[in-house]
């Protein structure tokens, strides 16, 4: 089989659906063939590498995002490559939601829709309503990393074939090492901390959805307050680093350049802080269930299909009152029992969250089209 693959999120871009992108990629190229067309300014335009299993071809973003698919028409609707896939998939990305419909039906080729986590969110209350309400109803299949989203749009009634596709990790990537333990216990060591402090870590591209104003203002009404030292890893909006210094929270933060880098960051971590409003699947779950790191998360959009209370500190949305009810609870819970809810975690983690899994759940896809 042969798979045009269209997205905005594949690799030298940096971030969770990029990795997310080129893991299933990678994955699926071992019974498929992957030609990947990446919408980016960070390779020369319409540069094109052969890779096992496939090429990538990388799409020049212009300002006008009309003229941007414009020019994704010109240059593919003759490619002898592309008349031959026998799917085309769009992968979390507004350039994909606008333009890859109305594409699949000149080229008349089944439409995969790949919804992450803020792309659904952004658009379906937003100007782009609808391009998603028209992608919704003119794709073949839609695929989901959460099962609350496949939810939502079985129940808007557009189109009846939605899949849950979860991600996945791998999890001999995340093994630690002493290397790692060791500069872990480097990076700590300088924060300049008291041994009682507890180090949460905020990992990742902390935009609004993440709920990072609602973490900080919660925490600066606890009596927690002062027991804490905020690691944060990742971007950060300017905003959220003034609201830091404004109610003299105590923090730092580091932007790993390495996955050796980024493991040491989550080990100098006695707790991982997911407070998200809404999202998909975060990585940062499965990275820090990889590690073995407790994780005190909000009950938004996929974390559900990973953390529960026996494996995590659950609140609800939004709700300071559950949020610091789960930060007291990870404070008396003794040493033994937080290994206990970690080590759950990783096993659910290698029991219904693998790359070969995550692959099947697409290759069911693929069949269902196709035959």
């Amino acid at each position: 089989m042969i798979i045009s693959w269209f997205t905005e999120n594949y690799p030298p871009n940096k971030g969770g659906m990029s990795r997310s992108c080129d893991r299933i990629i990678t994955n699926l190229r071992k019974y498929h063939t992957i030609n990947v067309y990446h919408f980016t300014n960070k390779e020369n335009a319409f540069k094109t590498e052969t890779h096992i299993n496939g090429a990538y071809t990388s799409i020049p973003i212009f300002e006008d995002s009309s003229h941007t698919l414009n020019m994704l028409w010109a240059f593919i609707k003759d490619k002898t490559v592309v008349l031959e896939s026998d799917i085309l998939v769009s992968f979390g990305s507004n350039l994909c939601l606008k333009g890859m419909p109305q594409i699949a039906k000149w080229l008349q080729k089944p439409l995969v829709t790949c919804f992450r986590g803020n792309d659904f969110d952004a658009a379906i209350f937003s100007n782009k309503k609808q391009d998603l309400i028209y992608a919704l109803e003119n794709s073949s299949a839609i695929a989901c990393v959460t099962k609350e989203k496949v939810e939502r749009i079985k129940r808007l009634e557009l189109n009846p074939n939605v899949w849950f596709t979860p991600n996945s990790i791998h999890l001999e990537a995340w093994k630690t090492l002493e290397s790692d333990t060791l500069l872990a216990a480097k990076y700590k060591a300088t924060l300049n901390v008291e041994e009682k402090t507890t180090v949460i870590g905020l990992i990742g591209f902390l935009k609004q959805k993440k709920g990072i104003d609602f973490f900080i203002s919660s925490l600066k009404k606890s009596q927690f307050v002062n027991k804490v030292h905020l690691r944060i890893v990742g971007e950060v909006e300017p905003h959220m680093e003034t609201l830091l210094i404004t109610n003299a929270i105590d923090y730092s933060i580091a932007v790993p350049e390495s996955q050796t880098v980024l493991i040491a960051n989550y080990l100098m971590c006695d707790l991982v802080a997911i407070p998200s409003i809404y999202d998909g699947m975060p990585n940062v779950i499965l990275e820090a269930g990889a590690l073995e790191i407790p994780i005190l998360a909000s009950n938004a959009g996929g974390i559900p299909d990973l953390l529960d209370n026996g494996n995590a500190f659950i609140f609800d949305v939004l709700s300071e009152s559950t949020l610091l009810s789960a930060f007291s609870d990870f404070e008396k819970t003794s040493t033994v029992h937080l290994e206990l809810k970690t080590k759950r975690l990783k096993k659910k983690l290698e029991d219904r969250f693998t790359p070969d899994l995550e692959s099947q759940n697409y290759l069911d896809i693929f069949k269902t089209i196709i035959t």
